[in-house]
């Protein structure tokens, strides 16, 4: 038998040590998050850290009758603007305003009442998703429509009228039978979606401009069970691939993810469909994060680009063929894990764009896209890290629309420079992207942050100024 000291003498000895011994630094090494939100000294900023402000105060909610009094009190002295704050996780400063009031609703989210009969849930509006899913996984129920993860406040996705994975149940702003606002002048109010002053419409998608949403219910649906179906395509196979998808009804929620990999960067893409078994579920738990380690190593990795992005795809591939014919409740299929995308390298920033395309120009855009951006950005300033593309489907419930029929929503998460001229050439190449995506009919999604111009806002947006005439109005 060797001894220890003979066995340290070989190099494949000495080097599974070293193996072992960097695996063990990088497991114990905690995963930095990054500082933002509402600070003692009233320095503010959200996810991105972009656009710090200073403001008043922070106001803590506690109860309706003190944010209703607060709202009255900044009223009457005039001047000043209130803001409404749940997680924080849009990037474009929507939560704050220089000098303004801020309400942090974070503490403000009971769960209010479940009707099991009804398949609905009251709560409110500093709630979280994760919340909600807790109060109604033993029901046996599950939310129609909802981010992929559960960490966003109700109020606040209900404010940028956020979309989904489902393909049957379009833009969130769909799902709230009802809901509790607390107006601009002070007055709360119940709202329906046949209350004739039509609240909702300007509301959902209204980005705190419209008041304080202090609770809503929400029409929920079965807990099913579904089987996942993964699949590779080409590009110029999505198009056909997605429109029998939807002829065939077997598929409830899909997404599906585009190559930014050098040499296949655009061309290939891979499917995540959640197909039907006929089967519901009361009993199996909410899965919490997984893997988020590996997960975020293979993120970093890929994040330096060139070979490097090449490996994080292929990983990705084979990670996605290897839940082929997993089967997964609706809840969990709902909150995805979200730790492992945390970034804090100093001096650079990732943020998020979303652009929204019809469906019958996806192959078109995605073709004109390929002469726009570089395919390989290892030594370039601006990345493109990842393209998530969602069906949403036309909405009818809101004034700032951005699915004007039905479209396909490409979620982009870009990195680049702080540095003045680096924040200036992804300004330029992200309004660039808007021009494409406008000449195609299509939108851009208004929670990041704002790189586009005012003129691609009012393009974009063409009710823009109607909804403007209705916040005076209703600002009293």
């Amino acid at each position: 038998m060797q001894t220890i000291t003979e066995l340290s003498k070989k190099p494949w000895f000495l080097g599974s040590l070293v193996l072992v011994f960097v695996v063990v630094v990088l497991w114990s090494i905690p995963i930095e998050k990054r500082k933002y939100g509402l600070s003692q000294s009233n320095l503010v900023t959200d996810y991105t850290g972009l656009l710090p402000e200073r403001v008043e105060r922070v106001v803590k909610a506690e109860n309706r009758t003190k944010l209703q009094k607060i709202v009255i009190e900044t009223n009457e002295k005039g001047g000043q603007q209130i803001s409404v704050a749940g997680l924080q996780h849009s990037q474009g400063g929507h939560t704050y305003y220089k000098d303004g009031v801020v309400l942090d609703m974070r503490s403000f989210n009971d769960v209010l009442e479940i009707n099991e009969q009804d398949k609905t849930i009251r709560v409110e509006g500093g709630a979280t998703w994760e919340d909600v899913q807790n109060a109604i996984t033993p029901y046996g129920l599950a939310l129609k429509v909802t981010q992929s993860q559960s960490i966003f406040s109700i109020g606040g996705s209900l404010s940028v009228n956020a979309h989904g994975r489902d393909i049957h149940f379009g833009p969130m702003a769909g799902t709230v039978k009802e809901m509790t606002l607390l107006t601009p002048t002070g007055e709360i109010k119940k709202v329906t979606r046949e209350s004739s002053e039509e609240w909702m419409q300007y509301v959902f998608g209204g980005y705190g401009l419209f008041g304080v949403i202090l609770d809503v219910t929400l029409e929920l649906t079965e807990n099913d069970v579904y089987t996942i179906h993964t699949e590779e395509l080409k590009t110029v196979e999505y198009e056909s691939y997605f429109k029998n998808l939807l002829d065939h009804n077997n598929t409830a929620m899909h997404y599906a993810r585009v190559s930014v990999a050098p040499s296949s960067f655009l061309d290939e893409m891979y499917v995540i469909n959640y197909n039907y078994t006929g089967k519901q579920d009361h009993k199996t738990p909410l899965k919490g994060e997984q893997g988020i380690r590996l997960s975020k190593l293979a993120l970093d990795l890929g994040r330096q680009g060139g070979f490097l992005e090449e490996l994080f795809w292929e990983t990705q591939k084979l990670y996605i063929d290897s839940i082929d014919g997993n089967t997964i409740t609706r809840n969990n299929a709902m909150r995805s894990e979200s730790t492992f995308m945390e970034f804090t390298k100093p001096g650079r920033v990732e943020v998020l764009q979303e652009f929204f395309i019809p469906v019958h120009s996806y192959e078109e855009y995605i073709n004109d896209l390929k002469q726009l951006l570089s395919s390989n950005d290892k030594n370039e300033d601006f990345k493109v890290h990842n393209i998530t593309v969602r069906y949403a489907a036309k909405d009818n419930h809101t004034s700032l629309n951005y699915a004007k029929e039905d479209m396909f929503g490409l979620v982009i998460l870009i990195q680049h420079g702080l540095k003045e001229k680096e924040i200036a050439n992804a300004k330029a190449i992200i309004q660039d992207w808007t021009s494409l995506t406008l000449d195609h009919g299509g939108t851009y999604y208004l929670p990041y942050y704002r790189y586009q111009t005012k003129e691609q806002f009012m393009k974009s947006y063409p009710e823009w100024e109607k909804f403007r005439e209705e916040k005076l109005r209703r600002d009293g």
